[in-house]
């Protein structure tokens, strides 16, 4: 996904109403709960403005999750990518895993 600000408003809209929904809570107790107004909630929720660091950690605050959390979906092909690339060798022996541990320790040192 391409890195601007609409992409990124779209991603932390989404994230932030399916948080309040699967928390069972409705935009005036998220407003509450996080000091903003509920305007400017339903204004982040339908994508129409963005969040400032500190209001989207008051809402991760108030929903009791990460700003990684809200944000995995931006990053979703890196996070398929790492999690097979993790599968991938839990399924290798000990002497292959060693192989590979070697060769991360390579590239990190060139």
């Amino acid at each position: 996904m391409q890195l601007d600000d609409e992409s990124l408003r779209k991603v932390l809209s989404n994230s932030i109403r399916n948080a309040r929904l699967s928390s069972n809570l409705t935009q005036e107790t998220l407003s509450e709960m996080s000091d903003i107004s509920l305007s400017f909630l339903k204004d982040i929720e339908g994508g129409r403005s963005g969040v400032s660091l500190i209001n989207l950690i008051n809402l991760c605050n108030s929903l009791h999750i990460t700003p990684n959390e809200l944000l995995k979906d931006f990053f979703k092909s890196s996070y398929d990518n790492a999690e097979n690339l993790s599968q991938q060798i839990h399924l290798l022996n000990n002497y292959q895993r060693d192989a590979i541990y070697t060769l991360i320790q390579y590239f990190k040192n060139t």
